[in-house]
């Protein structure tokens, strides 16, 4: 289980880090266009959408890693006054709870996903189904979801990445 946790945390470290660049790169270059050649501004209008699908699916697809890493908004002050075991009481149904809005939340999404699709609604300026777009909410959380899965087997404890991780100075 561990395993299959690290590999899929180096495959979403890539894709967030190509995703990132991507959009940098195709922003950049979309500024550079429009300053130097501004007669082709018109060719790079789809930049900006493009950007935009790019960054909602980047803030999803970092939600099961900002998870593994400790990464999320935790409220800890009252948790770390109780004893262990019921520290861990605590954080088993965290995850369970978790992991079940996780669920749910893809599912929803997944509807969605169904009804923009069968909508035929398209992006303005790129002309892909929009549905690519809400697609990324149930993959998100699919990926959440199986996060909240594996910590609650134990296969990591989110509870030492929280306490080992740095904040920011």
């Amino acid at each position: 289980m561990r395993q299959v946790g690290a590999l899929l945390e180096k495959i979403e470290e890539w894709l967030l880090a190509a995703i990132m660049l991507g959009m940098v790169a195709l922003y950049a270059s979309s500024i550079v266009i429009r300053e130097v050649v501004p007669a082709l501004s018109r060719n790079v209008a789809w930049v900006d959408e493009a950007t935009r699908y790019l960054m909602v699916w980047l803030v999803f697809l970092a939600l099961g890693i900002a998870l593994q890493r400790g990464r999320q908004i935790a409220m800890t002050s009252f948790i770390e006054s109780l004893p262990e075991t019921v520290r861990v009481f605590i954080g088993r149904v965290i995850d369970l709870v978790g992991l079940v809005f996780s669920l749910y939340i893809a599912w929803v999404g997944t509807t969605m996903v169904s009804m923009v699709a069968s909508s035929g609604q398209h992006s303005p300026t790129l002309g892909i189904s929009a549905a690519w777009l809400y697609l990324s909410l149930p993959v998100g959380f699919l990926l959440l979801a199986l996060r909240y899965g594996l910590s609650l087997v134990g296969a990591f404890d989110r509870r030492i990445a929280t306490e080992n991780s740095e904040l920011p100075q």
